[in-house]
């Protein structure tokens, strides 16, 4: 059985309320990103962050997070895009774009998200949605804008599926050569509060699955926003699919106060008790056709 990658996600915009080890600052990211390289990890996925935990969509926030997870380890970087309220295509690869030009800042991959979703919480019993407003668009435009930009600046497409419809888009795009296999390809499930995206139990994953192009041309990853990914982890491991986990999504308050590493050595360890070894860096970066 090919190799398993794992992705990690260390902190979207989750604070430390319910998990202390959620990393903010860039040293902060390239010391976890460094721990959770010798745990297992092959890929990170992270949001550039203040000093107080606030959202950092800057280019010098970005670089400085990317260097300092360059100075340490060899994982391969999709980080998040500028994605500010109101911001226009190019305001939100800017963060990227403006960062390319030197080997030490710049990242592997460009996320591409070919859908649009309501990413209002909802909390049950509680009164409903927590918001009401939070619209992320995504037109086709925007998607064709993304890859050409991608193409342009030598970095390799990261496509991101929160339901079908998105998975049917990815082989639209697939199908018509404007994205080249093979490709990761993450799908994203939801915990309990986050609704806009498949939930994240046996039936959300294996919707998913049967709309997953089988020739090849994605190497599919799963992660749980809002929720934990290990619930289905056993099934995403023996359906030859990848696992992206991180504090990000869910504090794991079930393991205590974990770290990062943490919960990468013990998917890890999961994917060795099956019988799948663990995916280095460089064999990441075969499995996905990057040069």
């Amino acid at each position: 059985m090919k190799k398993l990658i794992i992705e990690v996600r260390p902190n979207e915009n989750a604070m430390r309320d319910a998990n202390p080890h959620v990393p903010w600052s860039a040293e902060e990211i390239g010391r976890d990103a460094a721990e959770c390289r010798d745990a297992g990890a092959s890929m990170i996925h992270f949001h550039a962050r203040t000093s107080t935990g606030g959202p950092n969509h800057s280019t010098a926030g970005y670089g400085a997070a990317i260097a300092a997870i360059r100075d340490r380890c060899d994982l391969l970087l999709a980080p998040s895009l500028a994605n500010a309220p109101g911001a226009t295509a190019a305001e939100r690869i800017g963060n990227l774009r403006d960062n390319a030009g030197n080997p030490h800042t710049r990242s592997d991959f460009l996320v591409v998200e070919p859908g649009s979703v309501n990413l209002d919480l909802y909390e049950a019993g509680k009164g409903g949605f927590v918001s009401r407003d939070k619209v992320f668009i995504n037109s086709y435009e925007t998607v064709d804008f993304f890859l050409k930009e991608a193409k342009a600046l030598g970095f390799a497409p990261y496509l991101t599926s929160f339901n079908v419809s998105w998975t049917r888009a990815v082989s639209a795009l697939l199908e018509t050569g404007a994205v080249k296999g093979p490709a990761p390809l993450l799908l994203v499930f939801g915990g309990p509060s986050f609704i806009a995206a498949h939930p994240g139990n046996r039936r959300g994953l294996e919707a998913q699955q049967a709309f997953l192009p089988q020739d090849g041309s994605v190497e599919w990853i799963a992660c749980c926003h809002r929720g934990s990914v290990i619930p289905i982890a056993t099934k995403i491991i023996a359906g030859g699919g990848h696992i992206s986990i991180g504090l990000g999504d869910h504090p794991y308050r079930e393991f205590g106060q974990p770290s990062n590493a943490d919960l990468v050595r013990h998917i890890a360890r999961m994917a060795r008790a099956m019988g799948r070894e663990v995916a280095t860096p460089q064999e990441a970066r075969a499995m996905l056709g990057l040069a």
